[in-house]
Order: C-alpha cells, then sequence, then structure tokens
C-alpha cells in the first residue's frame, strides 16, 4: 500500500519547483520584454541594409551588376548612376570572406546577373578577414539570408541589437534621445547626405587638408597576405565559372594619403593586380587610386572616402569602363 507521506513529499517537491519556476519566469520576463523592445527601436533606425534588403527582393529578378566591397566602395559608388539594373552590397569593414558569402548564396537569386565588381584597395590583402563572429552576419542573415557564421543558426544570430550592443547602444542615443539623424538613404542604400565631417569642416581647403593627421590603415602582415591572395583569386575563378563578368576596381584617395602607404604593402597588391591581368583575361582592372586630376578635396569626406559628389563622378566613370569594356 503506498505511503501517504511519500505522496505528500513528492507533492510538495513538484509545487517548490513550479513556484520556482513561476518566480524565475516574473523576474526574467521584464528584461525579455526590455530587449524586446530594444530590438525593435534598433529596427526603426535608418540603415542602409533595410532599404537594400527592400530593394533587393523587389528587384532581384532584373539585376544585371553586383558590386562588393568595403566603406570605401560603400561610400564611393551610388548604383543610382548605373545604366543597368545594380546593387551594391558593399559596407563597412566588410572583407572579401563576407564578400564571397553574400555573392554565392544570392547568386542564384539574380538571374540576368552578368557583372560582378570586387575591390582590392591598398591593404586589403594584409588586413584578417572578417571571421564567422562579425557582427554584421546578423545583418546578412536577417536581411538577405545569406549564412556567413560558418555552422547552422539559430534564433539569435537574426537579432541585431546583440550582434553588437555598444554600437546600437550609441545609434539608439543618437536617434531617439539627441535626435542626431543625418542619413539619407536612397533605394539601393546609398546615403546621399554622407559628405562626412572632416573635410567638410574644413571647407574643403587644400591647405588646412594638409595639416591633418592621416590614419592610415595598412599594416605588413605576410602571414594573411599569404592567406588571403589565393582565397581572392578563388573568389574571381569561382566568378569566372559562373560565366560572369569580373571587374577589379581600386578607389580614389587623397593625394596626401597616397604618400602615406606603406610601400612593401603597396608593392605587393600592385603585384597581385598584375598577376590577375595576366592570368585572367577575361577580367578587367579599374584603377582609379591614384587618380589625383580628376578628383580634388571637394570629392571626398576624409582621406580615404569619396563623398556624395565624389561617389556620383566614380560611379558614372565606372559605368563607362563597363560599357567600354563588355
Amino acid at each position: 500500500m503506498p505511503d501517504p507521506k511519500s505522496n505528500l513529499s513528492i507533492f510538495n517537491f513538484k509545487e517548490t519547483q513550479l513556484r520556482f519556476l513561476l518566480r524565475a519566469g516574473l523576474f526574467f520576463l521584464p528584461v525579455v520584454l526590455l530587449f524586446i523592445i530594444i530590438e525593435l527601436l534598433v529596427l526603426n533606425i535608418p540603415a542602409s541594409y533595410i532599404n537594400r534588403s527592400a530593394y533587393f527582393e523587389t528587384e532581384k529578378d532584373s539585376i544585371e551588376i553586383a558590386v562588393f566591397g568595403s566603406s570605401q566602395v560603400d561610400t564611393g559608388l551610388n548604383p543610382v548612376y548605373f545604366d543597368q539594373p545594380s546593387i551594391s552590397f558593399a559596407s563597412k569593414s566588410q572583407h572579401h570572406d563576407l564578400d564571397n558569402a553574400i555573392f554565392t548564396q544570392t547568386l542564384h537569386k539574380m538571374p540576368k546577373l552578368k557583372t560582378v565588381v570586387f575591390e582590392l584597395s591598398y591593404a586589403h590583402l594584409e588586413i584578417p578577414h572578417n571571421g564567422a563572429d562579425f557582427w554584421k552576419n546578423n545583418v546578412y542573415l536577417k536581411y538577405f539570408e545569406v549564412n556567413a557564421f560558418n555552422r547552422a543558426t539559430y534564433f539569435k544570430d537574426k537579432l541585431i541589437y546583440i550582434s553588437s550592443p555598444r554600437l546600437f547602444s550609441k545609434q539608439l542615443t543618437d536617434y531617439y534621445i539627441k535626435k542626431k539623424d543625418f542619413s539619407g538613404f536612397n533605394k539601393y542604400g546609398y546615403d546621399s547626405l554622407n559628405y562626412g565631417f572632416i573635410f567638410k569642416n574644413l571647407n574643403y581647403n587644400q591647405d588646412a587638408i594638409d595639416q591633418l593627421p592621416i590614419e592610415l590603415s595598412g599594416m605588413e602582415n605576410l602571414r594573411v597576405f599569404d592567406y588571403n591572395v589565393p582565397y581572392f583569386l578563388s573568389m574571381i575563378e569561382n566568378v569566372l565559372n559562373e560565366n560572369l563578368q569580373v571587374v577589379i576596381c581600386t578607389m580614389p584617395l587623397e593625394k596626401n594619403y597616397l604618400k602615406t602607404r606603406e610601400p612593401s604593402v603597396l608593392i605587393r597588391r600592385d603585384s597581385i593586380l598584375d598577376l590577375i591581368g595576366k592570368r585572367y583575361a577575361g577580367v578587367k582592372i579599374f584603377r582609379k587610386e591614384e587618380d589625383t586630376l580628376n578628383y580634388n578635396p571637394t570629392d571626398f569626406r576624409n582621406h580615404n572616402h569619396l563623398n556624395p559628389q565624389g561617389a556620383e563622378k566614380f560611379t558614372k566613370e565606372l559605368n563607362e569602363f563597363l560599357k567600354a569594356s563588355f
């Protein structure tokens, strides 16, 4: 015959567990609600990837040009000036490994794609790749269904705020509290108001610009170079194997920045550009890095990023280059 006291003990134990879970739930519920509110607020802040994603979803069947690159391309290329339907996937701090993930996982969605443009900046080959922990992996997963994590993804991988709390906390403060919103994103996700402050505050005066310190990003790293070169060449070959046209571009730089480049880094990068030109007959190289005749201080937001005026000039030149090359 069952012991009534034993049954009572089991009941009390289960009741204790239930109370504990209830209290824990009540404790964490406000935290969960707070994170949901923060996430929704972040998603409401104007951002390039929001407009770009919407454009991609509606126009992907007609896109003929896809551009990839870092912030230099992001600020320096405005697809509105292309003759053919185009999209720029470039963004700040983006490297070739993320470029490659975006290309390979969106290619099948762009049936009319003809041309792929990759950036090879002065320092590209000696800067480590973004890697599986890069915060923008969350952005590309959420908005473009691109998995750059190199693993199976989970629900949290689509959450934007937790991908970079420091960055988005600042954006929340700037947008909702300080009411700072100077963005002017067009349908392509290009910020047409992004003239920056450094050169603009100096009224684009060359003498004043000559006195500015330069933050140079190119540091010698042969180990990274030896890894990045074959990776980049394999990217080019993958695109060519899809019977697509390939263009490698270098972005315009302000003349003071050009003078401070590390010679050994520059020589190695240029040697790879020469190698690409010789090895792949179908690849075109659009070199604008040292074009100081067509680009002046009013075209730049700082030493190595074009502003919307410079982006109009560069995109129109690239557009003409594409028409003449293919």
